[in-house]
């Protein structure tokens, strides 16, 4: 194959887990973006955190449903979502989401300019 395009199975990458239970792999893996896939199981999700501001994040759910918490003017937000959605979250937005479900919630998600992707 060539440099490229490059192809990954998903069965091929190992799950990595965040604070809160996030399990997620690295699917695509480019000089300015990832997407991946994650899954959070119920009360489980991605705890309070930020990237820079040259990051912006999309999460599609595959499945479930939860609800995304963010920062935005010093004022928190919320919004629920369920399969189907897509969310957008602008550059640096601090944010957390929790499955709100009873079964597993499964996003595929991007983030775009990855060389440093939290800041604590």
């Amino acid at each position: 194959m060539s440099e490229a395009v490059r192809k990954v199975q998903q069965g091929d990458v190992e799950w990595k887990t965040l604070p809160g239970g996030w399990r997620f792999k690295f699917l695509g893996v480019g000089a300015k973006f990832i997407t991946a896939i994650g899954v959070a199981e119920p009360g489980g999700g991605e705890t309070w955190h930020k990237h820079g501001p040259e990051f912006e994040e999309t999460y599609y759910v595959l499945k479930g449903k939860g609800k995304l918490c963010w920062i935005e003017h010093g004022e928190e937000h919320t919004v629920e979502f369920q399969e189907g959605d897509c969310l957008y979250l602008d550059f640096g937005v601090e944010n957390m989401f929790v499955n709100t479900g009873k079964e597993e919630l499964w996003m595929l998600f991007s983030i775009s300019n990855v060389a440093v992707m939290r800041v604590e």
